[in-house]
């Protein structure tokens, strides 16, 4: 009933409008309650639809913008890793210990344990005259074998020379030994190589070159695998020259452009060559013209009969006609004259004819001597041509050939502006495109970019040259079995062959992955090549050195000495060594100086340094001498006039006192004179059975060596230019910014390195023999850097006082 009533009054109160509070309230609170839970319910539904959406993002495949597919990016191959040899402080200490204990009579100084302890993947190590790096070499093997457990099949030593390579291999055998390791001479042999055996195993892994034979070591005998001396220093034997002679025949007979090439360069070899006339031969002889010119008349008449005897006087197209030619207002005589050609005739002695005949006159002597003496005036005083006939067989080709008249290959000697004497013009061929090839050039197109004057009387040689080595080595790949030169080998697998590599075998690759090199002051940019081709090649791989302990990665180790860098000639360099860091760039490399000498006392290697010092190299780099035997004995190097009394008597002197004697000298020509004076000395040593004590050599083949006493002959000097050279040095990148004669100057500096080479053979004694008067004007010379106030130098005979340049100093007075 309440329920009705309440439903009664409120109808009647909405119908006549009537706005109950209480009834508002209610109603209101029941449309809050109702809109309360309407929109939770649709709150709920949009939020739930916005989290599953939500929830579909968090949980994507592949998240984020999209991507467009490429390629991967190149990587630069880097030679070496970011790596180290895992020595620990607990294994160098067990290192020191144990070489302490096997060697207590050579304990390595603080800067060789640096060499033998290296834990970087690059190491270079500067290394003086008798610093002991052989050693020291050898005890970074062992360290690499034995306590970091490097396969041998991973390791090689590269030098340069055989003597040296044996020489190294011996020590190998000799100090793993002491470590208990029996090591064959032949396994030894497989760790120690030259640079030739070892790019002579990359050819021969190639098809096809499995046979493949060097030219260099063609007339090596059976079971020699290798030549004596430096390959930087080639002698070409007679079955090389009779190769390249066939080339010559045949490339002559069917290419026009290279015979006539070839016949311009016959004809210009047989005039006389000019001479300065300030060379030394000429200011000699140029004092004797008058009493030369009162023994031409007799001279001219006994060289006639000598030729008419034999059978070739007179020659067809030659004038037998004593024209006189005027020389330093004397009056001379020649002996011929070819009037199509405008050239007067002087005969020589021929090689069939005793060296003992003598000038029919009362002021004569040995006709040879007079020859030349008359000869050398014509090459410094005689304007008109002249050609020098001095070989009966030769004589009428000579002829021909001046008249354009050349039947056959011609045959003679041919001397590159800037070289010191002539060679045959074959192997004058070889050594300058062997040159080129050195600096990592090619040697074709080397010639093709140089550039000369207008006239340059070398411009058809290099052009001939040219068309020479191409036909050349093509004749040698030809070959059954195949040929090749070391250079060809080693500019296959440069840089610029890098595509070659993939025909090689990880066995060929694997033993350079650990790699010492010794003397790399000799390297030259197309060993350089190489090296880095082949650490490249090793990278690319991931070919890493098997061994038993910690994972070793490729590693080299140079050492060398810049200033005993005296290759320059053949194409090497010390810049190699000295940017060493750039030339192989690693992550992290180490730099080892050893300055310690054990063979010379203090003054030697004072006097040494003295002159070297003058060439660019490190700084702060000194020698300092450690050899107890010697080491209190200071004596200076004792410089002089040649004097063969003093020098007889010194060697004798040395001799007696049982020390050994090293007798070296610049020019051939005075190793004859040499042995002729000391034949006493010689004699002895081979009755006493001490052949060995008494040696003689060059300055450059003496490197390496050491003797108690030491005498040098001859000054160490350059006194000519290379236009060519220097051309070839500046497209090899070879010459320092600025420099436009960079050939010439590293020969400057190559003449001081050469001297330091020479005095730091000598143990105690050192004994140097120059001549102050610079007869022929010098670019360079070494011993202008002696000074006579210092106490490491003994200057017997003093430099005299320079001559007067016509400008009086006057003293300047203060302002």
């Amino acid at each position: 009933m309440r329920g009705f009533f309440n439903w009664l009054t409120n109808a009647i109160l909405d119908g006549v409008g009537f706005q109950q509070t209480s009834a508002w309230n209610a109603g209101r609170l029941v449309g809050t309650e109702q809109g309360k839970s309407k929109g939770l319910e649709e709150g709920f539904s949009q939020g739930h639809a916005q989290g599953l959406d939500d929830g579909k993002l968090i949980v994507e495949l592949r998240p984020g913008t999209p991507t467009i597919p490429a390629p991967p990016g190149i990587k630069e191959p880097a030679l070496f890793k970011d790596w180290r040899f895992a020595i620990t402080p607990e294994m160098a200490a067990e290192i020191r210990q144990d070489v302490k204990q096997y060697l207590p009579d050579q304990p390595p100084s603080e800067d060789q344990w640096k060499m033998i302890l290296s834990t970087t993947p690059t190491t270079s190590v500067v290394a003086g005259a008798g610093s002991g790096k052989s050693t020291t070499m050898v005890l970074r093997l062992i360290v690499l074998y034995h306590y970091l457990k490097i396969d041998l099949s991973g390791l090689t030593v590269v030098t340069f020379t055989k003597e040296s390579k044996l020489d190294f291999a011996k020590k190998v055998r000799e100090v793993f030994d002491l470590w208990g390791y029996e090591v064959s001479e032949k396994k030894s042999l497989e760790i120690v190589r030259t640079f030739h055996s070892r790019i002579l195993s990359f050819a021969k892994s190639i098809d096809g070159l499995s046979d493949v034979k060097t030219f260099e070591f063609l007339d090596n005998k059976p079971g020699e695998d290798e030549k004596d001396g430096s390959m930087l220093n080639v002698k070409l034997g007679e079955t090389q020259l009779d190769l390249m002679n066939a080339t010559y025949h045949e490339l002559y007979e069917s290419n026009t452009e290279f015979r006539s090439l070839m016949g311009e360069l016959y004809q210009r070899s047989l005039l006389l060559a000019e001479m300065d006339k300030d060379h030394p031969d000429v200011l000699e002889r140029q004092d004797k013209a008058w009493q030369m010119a009162n023994i031409d008349d007799a001279l001219c008449a006994q060289l006639e009969g000598l030729w008419e005897a034999a059978g070739y006087w007179p020659i067809d197209g030659i004038e037998p006609a004593r024209k006189t030619v005027r020389l330093l207002g004397k009056n001379f005589r020649v002996n011929g004259y070819i009037p199509d050609f405008d050239t007067y005739v002087i005969l020589g002695v021929d090689d069939t004819e005793p060296n003992e005949i003598k000038l029919d006159h009362q002021y004569g002597w040995f006709m040879r001597k007079h020859v030349r003496d008359k000869r050398t005036l014509f090459q410094a005083f005689c304007s008109p041509r002249v050609v020098y006939l001095n070989s009966y067989v030769d004589a009428s080709r000579s002829v021909d050939a001046l008249k354009g008249r050349i039947n056959g290959c011609p045959k003679f000697q041919y001397k590159v502006k800037g070289e010191i004497s002539s060679s045959y013009i074959l192997e004058a061929f070889f050594v300058n495109a062997s040159f080129i090839e050195n600096l990592g050039l090619d040697a074709i197109e080397a010639v093709k970019n140089m550039t000369l004057y207008k006239g340059e009387p070398d411009t058809p040689f290099f052009h001939a040259m040219s068309i020479y080595w191409a036909a050349f080595n093509e004749r040698l790949l030809q070959m059954s079995p195949p040929v090749m030169t070391f250079n060809s080998m080693f500019a296959m697998f440069s840089e610029r062959g890098q595509q070659n590599f993939k025909a090689v075998p990880d066995s060929v690759l694997r033993p350079m992955t650990t790699l010492l090199i010794d003397e790399f002051q000799d390297v030259g940019a197309n060993t350089i090549s190489w090296v880095r081709a082949t650490f490249k090649e090793i990278e690319l791989r991931g070919l890493a050195a098997k061994t038993l302990g910690a994972p070793a990665y490729a590693s080299v180790m140079a050492v060398g000495d810049d200033w005993q860098s005296i290759y320059g000639w053949r194409g090497s360099s010390p810049r190699f060594l000295m940017e060493f860091d750039k030339e192989f760039r690693s992550p992290k490399q180490t730099q080892v100086f050893m300055q310690e000498n054990h063979r010379s006392h203090q003054m030697v290697v004072d006097a040494a340094e003295a002159i070297v010092n003058q060439t660019p190299g490190f700084d702060n780099k000194h020698g300092v001498a450690v050899n107890k035997r010697v080491i209190g004995n200071q004596v200076p190097v004792e410089v002089r006039e040649l004097d063969w009394e003093h020098l007889i008597q010194m060697a004798e002197h040395h001799y007696d006192a049982g020390n050994s004697i090293l007798i070296l000298y610049r020019k051939r020509d005075t190793k004859k004179d040499a042995k002729a004076k000391l034949s006493v000395v010689i004699e002895r040593a081979r009755e006493d059975k001490r052949d060995k004590a008494v040696k003689f050599l060059t300055y450059h083949s003496s490197k390496g060596l050491q003797a108690d006493a030491v005498f040098l002959l001859g000054d160490c000097e350059v006194t000519t230019s290379s236009p060519s050279r220097n051309d070839f040095y500046a497209q090899a990148g070879m010459a320092n910014p600025g420099e436009p004669c960079g050939y010439d100057r590293a020969q400057q500096q190559e003449a001081l390195r050469t001297a330091y080479v020479a005095i730091t053979r000598a143990v105690t004694y050192c004994y140097w023999y120059v001549s102050w008067d610079e007869k022929v004007p010098a670019s360079e010379k070494a011993s202008r850097y002696i000074k006579g106030d210092q106490a490491y130098w003994n200057v017997v005979t003093p430099r005299p006082a320079p001559p007067s340049d016509g400008i009086k100093r006057k003293v300047v007075k203060g302002r």
